[in-house]
């Protein structure tokens, strides 16, 4: 399975609250900056990404496909999946989530293609 994108699956902040207290995943903020993109990558645990403000993309390794992102959507990259963040010419705020209580750099570190 690839990268999951649910368009238009909230309209503000409470409901991404919601969605975490029906999933029990935890919560952080977390901001993007200006950046050309992130490299093709990996992560150990299931990662929820709710986009707050701004616009990127998101590149699925399985399929080739580069989905655009913006404001309402939320983001499913499962564990193992290959996947990267595109351009952002701005700022994108998130809120992401976990399944379990993790520190940043542990759930979020970005692990190389070759280690899958």
């Amino acid at each position: 399975m690839g990268v999951e994108i649910q368009r238009r699956f909230f309209n503000n902040r409470g409901d991404v609250l919601d969605d975490l207290k029906s999933t029990g995943y935890w919560p952080t903020t977390f901001v993007s900056g200006p950046s050309p993109g992130l490299e093709l990558h990996w992560h150990s645990h299931d990662v929820h990404a709710y986009v707050l403000e701004g616009h990127t993309s998101f590149l699925d390794g399985e399929s080739g496909e580069r989905h655009s992102v913006g404001p309402g959507d939320k983001i499913v990259v499962p564990p193992r999946t290959l996947h990267a963040e595109g351009e952002v010419t701005d700022r994108v705020v998130y809120i992401i989530a976990a399944p379990e209580a993790l520190p940043p750099d542990e759930f979020l570190k970005l692990r190389a293609p070759g280690d899958l």
